[in-house]
């Protein structure tokens, strides 16, 4: 028996808890109330089968976007009209994806339909289960959760509650209820009681005591009420609940009965659930400089981290708690103050958590290692463009090579990023696709993007307040809420968060985008094992090159050539090489060096700037099918009668030897003591000598 139930309705987050609710439930608990939290997502995923559940909600993109998790519930909220059905699936479900998508995201199938038709059918049945299941529980108040594709599920059981139980208050929240979508929300479903909007964290344990005591709740910051409604609608600006500023003050989050229902499916038996933690909120990239399509934070984009002291706590508890559980760290960027506080912490601690993080792209290469070494092993480092131009109107504030530096350290060190080409900004050039076209052919030996994505505008974005400063015009809600909510066009378009457009200005972003959407798949495909590997061998560096095109399979380089290479690691401005050593060395010639490399494919030169893309190995090893291609290489450039370089495989160690006429004048280069046996890593046995016909840079 229950004071305040929490309840997570389909197509919420599935092996996971849900964060929002797991804080709440103890402040609840510390008003003296009896509080639990239903996770009735689990229950319905056991009904349809968890990997028709994943490939609603996030996993197959054609039935994201066309919010099919909401129209499965949409029959048991409105009564439509005979073809309703038939309408959806004909005009959203399997309308053929853009140009941009369809290479990855084709349509459901036959057998897809069929069950999602079976998952709508089942939804009535299910809802009546959760009311009988919330109705045995006596619970005076129920707070239901609001994300992603849970609204209509939400607001189709909030109906069956307030049928079954007029006195029950029913409360909702989460980022479907922020602003004028809460609004709407109150004003045209009247079996909701009350809305937060907002962080709910100092205002919803108060609500519950109010309720459960009789009391009205119309005065609370962030709380819409019926009484409160009319005049929030007439200011224009829905109040919002003010936000928490001192995040240490707030609770760890239990996460106890998500567990305990999680055990009880048979789910528990082979799935090991992920946990969500928040080091911080807001964004303080977003203050300074909102990027155009991020329709993140809403009105709380004020950024607040919690002290190191508390975040490694809190991380300590969880993991101890939960051993085994992935955390996702949920913030919307990384503290950089971490990279002295937190970070190091971890990193003395050996990494007892794996986490994931999101971050910027600029970061240096010490603080890539950091994040490996105190666990960050997966980051979303926001990576979405590699055109300068097309980054500007973005406001991302990075370089297309910045990014691409990024993506290289990642793979040298072992942070695995997420990322995906963003297109269709309104004024953007053609040319740069061309030219970002040619461009993934070089860095194809880089971790890929998840894909190309065309923007699209949601709301409390940049491109959506001021879209038509901006460059959009016809701003609309998607055509999938049409078929969620039956109701007038300006009620959906208050409800809605994604938004359809035109551009003021026409451009036909599929054509010119064709040729990276092109490479983007190939690079996704058939070059996924491409490598382009240095290798240091004493006075040496050698380069073996695995891509589509390669100009040289091996590459080696000597004296100046070697030190400006590996000056470039990092990216280096020509002004700064030509200024220092390299440059007083290289007797006017520098510019031409550095030209032959990036005709080589081995750098990349923007505006004067140099970038290496080798990736160092060592700390890096290829994986075994990359490996069995750069030994096919090898194996394939030994060509015994010309001069270059002799690798020996030996039991013992495996070293790089000169042969013949080369810079090191024959003189044997052994490879320093702590690259004993790595080679052997690379797929290499050790049966004799092979050697290498070596085409040098210059």
């Amino acid at each position: 028996m229950s004071d305040v139930l929490l309840v997570s309705m389909p197509f919420g987050p599935l092996f996971s808890p849900s964060l929002g609710l797991s804080l709440l439930q103890p402040t609840v608990r510390a008003r003296g109330l009896d509080c639990a939290i239903e996770y009735f997502t689990l229950a319905f995923a056991e009904r349809i089968g968890h990997r028709l559940y994943f490939r609603i909600s996030h996993e197959n993109r054609a039935m994201t976007r066309a919010f099919v998790g909401e129209w499965i519930f949409s029959g048991a909220l409105f009564e439509w009209p005979p073809d309703h059905e038939q309408r959806y699936l004909h005009e959203v479900l399997l309308q053929p994806a853009s140009s941009l998508v369809a290479r990855a995201t084709p349509p459901p199938g036959r057998a897809d339909v069929k069950a999602i038709l079976a998952a709508r059918r089942r939804a009535p049945a299910f809802l009546d289960w959760c009311t009988d299941r919330i109705e045995a529980s006596g619970a005076r108040l129920v707070g239901i959760t609001s994300v992603f594709q849970q609204h209509v599920a939400s607001l189709a059981l909030a109906r069956r509650l307030k049928a079954r139980r007029p006195d029950l208050f029913i409360v909702m929240g989460g980022a479907n209820c922020e602003a004028v979508m809460g609004a709407e929300t109150l004003r045209q479903f009247p079996f909701v009681d009350a809305i937060v909007s907002g962080e709910a964290d100092a205002v919803f344990a108060e609500l519950a005591a109010r309720v459960v005591a009789g009391r009205s709740v119309d005065d609370l910051p962030g709380v819409l009420t019926p009484a409160t409604l009319g005049a929030a609608f007439q200011s224009g600006r829905p109040p919002t609940a003010p936000p928490v500023q001192d995040l240490d003050a707030l609770p760890y989050p239990e996460y106890g009965d998500f567990f305990r229902q999680f055990a009880r499916t048979r789910f528990g038996r082979t799935w090991e659930p992920n946990i969500f933690v928040e080091t911080s909120r807001g964004c303080w990239w977003g203050e300074r400089m909102h990027c155009t399509f991020c329709g993140l934070n809403g009105a709380t984009m004020a950024y607040r981290a919690k002290s190191a002291p508390r975040a490694l706590a809190e991380l300590t508890h969880l993991s101890e708690a939960h051993p085994g559980c992935d955390i996702q760290v949920v913030d919307n960027i990384l503290d950089l103050t971490y990279f002295r506080t937190l970070l190091p912490e971890l990193a003395r601690q050996s990494a007892r958590v794996r986490l994931f993080y999101e971050t910027k792209s600029n970061l240096k290469k010490d603080q890539v290692r950091l994040l490996r070494d105190a666990g960050v092993t997966m980051i979303q480092p926001g990576i979405e463009s590699f055109s300068d131009e097309v980054l500007k109107l973005m406001k991302k504030g990075v370089s297309g090579l910045q990014n691409i530096q990024l993506l290289k350290w990642c793979k040298e060190i072992g942070v695995e990023p997420l990322w995906n080409f963003l297109l269709g900004f309104p004024g953007e050039s053609p040319e740069e696709y061309q030219r970002m076209a040619d461009l993934a052919a070089r860095v194809c030996h880089l971790p890929g993007p998840v894909g190309v994505t065309a923007i699209r505008l949601d709301r409390f974005s940049p491109n959506f307040n001021e879209a038509d400063r901006l460059g959009f015009t016809r701003v609309r809600p998607l055509p999938f809420y049409e078929f969620l909510y039956d109701l007038p066009e300006a009620a959906r378009r208050n409800l809605a968060y994604y938004f359809a457009y035109e551009y003021r200005r026409p451009q036909e972003v599929a054509r010119y985008a064709e040729p990276l959407v092109r490479r983007v798949h190939a690079w996704r495909t058939a070059w996924r094992h491409a490598e382009l590997l240095s290798v240091e061998a004493g006075d040496r560096l050698v380069i073996a090159d695995t891509r589509p095109g390669a100009a040289a399979p091996i590459t080696v380089l000597t004296g100046l050539d070697r030190e400006i290479y590996l000056a470039c690691d990092a990216i280096a401005d020509e002004h700064r090489l030509r200024e220092g050593e390299h440059g007083a060395r290289a007797n006017g010639d520098l510019a031409a060096r550095l030209s032959v490399m990036v005709a080589r494919g081995l750098m990349l030169g923007e505006g004067g700037r140099y970038l290496s893309l080798a990736v160092p190995f060592g700390e890096y090893q290829p994986s075994a099918e990359a490996s069995a291609r750069l030994h096919a290489l090898f194996a394939r450039e030994g060509v015994a009668d010309r001069g270059g370089i002799r690798l020996e495989l030996d039991r013992d160690e495996y070293r790089i030897d000169s042969v013949g006429r080369s810079a090191a004048g024959g003189r044997r280069v052994s490879t320093p003591a702590n690259r004993r046996g790595r080679w052997s890593r690379l797929g290499f046995q050790p049966i004799g000598t092979s050697e290498l016909d070596v085409r040098r840079v210059r």
